[in-house]
């Protein structure tokens, strides 16, 4: 059987796409990628097909991928996708697994990008095509609080590291990281200014995307506070994974907003596992997930002055906690590959 793999939005090297969904379905299926180039840095498992174009072109792409007739099984990942996956399952009865990855009428009513008379009609628009896709896909959610997004229970895969994708714990070389998309609300300029505010302030490297505009302003707030920054650009996850672990701390100083108030970072549970210490935004989502656990600091969002002494003493006292914590994090906070690749043998099983 093939499986196809298909966003037209996210890059190519998303690891919840290509580090975890990929690997876990590539033992049991044929795999064809479908996404926009660059293409994924790690291939051999799976074959790659580049989306072209701009994002109506890709969309059109994305059809045509979905439409070939020796595809068995979708694995779709953007909910923009979703029409044309409902009309490839009418054409074609294709079985359709759609993985929720974020709260996204949420998350376009706090879009900076969007005119704001426009954000109430289009987080209605996003909550109307996931509910529609739950009446003829298989839904699969990244988080437990996405649950309310939809009208029955689904399968939650959490966005915990796939087993075997990080790099050993690595020596301490005295800088701090952030790993992630660099955004204001992801908290870009807050942690900027809450290493110049540290006792003993460290370099901070950015790793990530990062708009150019945001980045100018970024060096200045720097300069400002007298920051050694550095914005590594898009790296491949390994690339980005093997700059965290050499880290002093790792930093999620995510905004209240409400995309994230019920969401873990990635990066927090990658940063542990890799024995680094987190300071962290206090929110609900993220302290469900870390309560108990050790090297991890919690402070409220946008409470600069708090990051910057949580953050001294992650770099100083917490380090070798984290090392010791970490082979725990491995084993407790896993991708549940089997049972991914299960729920997928099981979508496909239904509709042969």
């Amino acid at each position: 059987m093939r499986a196809l793999l298909v966003t037209s939005v996210h890059q190519s090297d998303d690891p919840r796409i290509r580090e975890r969904t990929l690997t876990a379905l590539a033992g049991e299926f044929e795999v064809r990628y479908a996404s926009r180039a660059p293409g994924p840095s790690r291939r051999g498992d799976h074959e790659w097909v580049e989306l072209k174009g701009g994002r109506i072109r890709r969309w059109w792409g994305a059809l045509r991928q979905m439409l070939r007739r020796d595809v068995d099984l979708v694995s779709l990942h953007d909910p923009e996708l979703i029409p044309a996956a409902l009309l490839a399952r009418l054409i074609r009865r294709v079985p359709v697994v759609v993985d929720v990855h974020e709260d996204v009428p949420a998350q376009v009513r706090h879009k900076q990008w969007r005119l704001w008379f426009l954000r109430p009609p289009a987080a209605w628009v996003a909550r109307f095509f996931l509910r529609l896709a739950e009446r003829f896909c298989v839904m699969t959610l990244a988080e437990p609080g996405y649950r309310r997004i939809f009208r029955r229970d689904h399968p939650v895969f959490p966005n915990y590291p796939a087993a075997r994708s990080l790099p050993d714990p690595a020596p301490d070389r005295g800088y701090l990281v952030y790993v992630g998309d660099i955004t204001e609300p992801r908290g870009a300029v807050e942690m900027v200014e809450a290493v110049g505010a540290m006792e003993h302030p460290l370099p901070l490297r950015l790793v990530g995307r990062c708009r150019p505009r945001l980045a100018r302003e970024l060096e200045a707030v720097a300069a400002e506070w007298g920051v050694h920054l550095t914005l590594t650009g898009l790296l491949s996850h390994a690339e980005a994974m093997a700059e965290a672990a050499s880290a002093s701390a790792g930093i999620s100083l995510l905004r209240d907003l409400p995309n994230y108030r019920d969401s873990l970072p990635t990066k927090v549970v990658e940063y542990l596992a890799l024995g680094v210490p987190v300071v962290a935004s206090d929110l609900p989502g993220t302290r469900a997930a870390v309560t108990g656990m050790e090297a991890v600091a919690l402070v409220a969002p946008d409470d600069t002055e708090a990051a910057a002494l949580a953050l001294d003493a992650a770099a100083g006292e917490l380090r070798q906690a984290a090392q010791e914590q970490a082979a725990t994090v491995r084993e407790s906070l896993v991708w549940p590959a089997a049972e991914v690749a299960a729920l997928y043998l099981a979508a496909a099983a239904r509709s042969s």
